[in-house]
């Protein structure tokens, strides 16, 4: 954070300035309480401020503190004090939660009908030098109250962002960690469905030929499955996309391995008919799903 002396220094506030804000100190106490009717006067116009100022003893002490704030502006004394007032009232203004728009709008009012008192009271040759000083001195003002907001988000997106960080990183552990598991399971599956293959072949020559070979070719689907699912796990691991198709195969597989039991339990026509309709609606979107993949 920079300290007051090198905001000085970058605005070239120098004791030039300084006096002439000082000569310019009874003009601004003659018209003192005229600004602040005029500057509370514009805030309670804007619904956003007017509702803020709805009580009167906060009415109250705030144009008390405005008008030691414009007197302020001119008389100084411009040393560390006077710094860490101005920083007092934007934090004070964060804290309340009164928008930083606001305080550049009421910025702007004071800065135009402080220009529209030096054009009116004082002579011509003076108005370029006092509007000047006026301008650089609401400037310092402007940036070290505004500068309490920057600081206040600053903090806010900093616990923010390391706590986002934070949670990103343990999901994405925790997502590596499940497709691991998913990964192993697929594996298991595969294996399984090996024991469970040459099981159902195993029936063929233990004389109940017709049910070993309609149970391995199911066996056989639900290994190719298996292996498809594993090969795209492999993949996406790896950075490949995601392949919606397989899902609608999971199902497919499961139909056809249903109508193939069906059929050899000889159960009722309505049944196998029902287990044919979804594999022709299955069919049809795996075939749409898998034609908008490739494209």
């Amino acid at each position: 954070m920079r300290t007051f002396q090198e905001i000085r220094q970058n605005y070239r506030f120098s004791p030039e300035d300084i006096d002439l804000l000082h000569g310019l100190t009874p003009l601004i106490e003659t018209h003192v309480d005229r600004l602040v009717d005029e500057f509370y006067d514009f805030l309670l116009q804007l619904p956003d401020t007017a509702a803020f100022l709805a009580d009167e003893a906060r009415l109250a002490r705030l144009r008390r503190n405005h008008r030691a704030w414009l007197l302020a502006l001119f008389s100084g004394p411009f040393d560390e004090r006077y710094f860490q007032r101005l920083t007092r009232i934007g934090q004070t203004h964060v804290r309340v939660g009164l928008s930083a728009h606001f305080v550049y709008v009421a910025m702007n009012f004071i800065r135009q009908r402080l220009r529209n008192l030096i054009e009116t009271e004082l002579d011509p040759p003076s108005h370029a030098a006092a509007g000047q000083v006026v301008d650089k001195i609401l400037d310092l003002n402007l940036d070290i109250i505004a500068r309490t907001y920057h600081e206040a988000e600053m903090k806010r997106v900093f616990l923010s962002y390391k706590l986002d960080d934070a949670l990103i990183r343990f999901a994405r552990r925790f997502t590596f960690g499940l497709n691991l598991l998913l990964l192993l399971g697929l594996i298991a599956l595969g294996a399984g469905m090996v024991i469970v293959l040459f099981h159902d072949v195993s029936l063929i020559f233990r004389g109940n030929p017709e049910k070993g070979l309609v149970a391995a070719l199911g066996s056989l689907l639900i290994l190719w499955l298996a292996i498809e699912l594993l090969d795209a796990e492999v993949d996406r691991l790896q950075g490949g996309a995601l392949q919606l198709s397989l899902f609608v195969g999971v199902a497919l597989v499961a139909f056809i391995r249903k109508i193939l039991v069906a059929t050899l339990a000889h159960e009722d026509l309505k049944v196998e008919l029902i287990y044919l309709g979804g594999i022709l609606i299955l069919g049809l979107i795996f075939w749409l799903i898998s034609r908008t993949e490739k494209r």
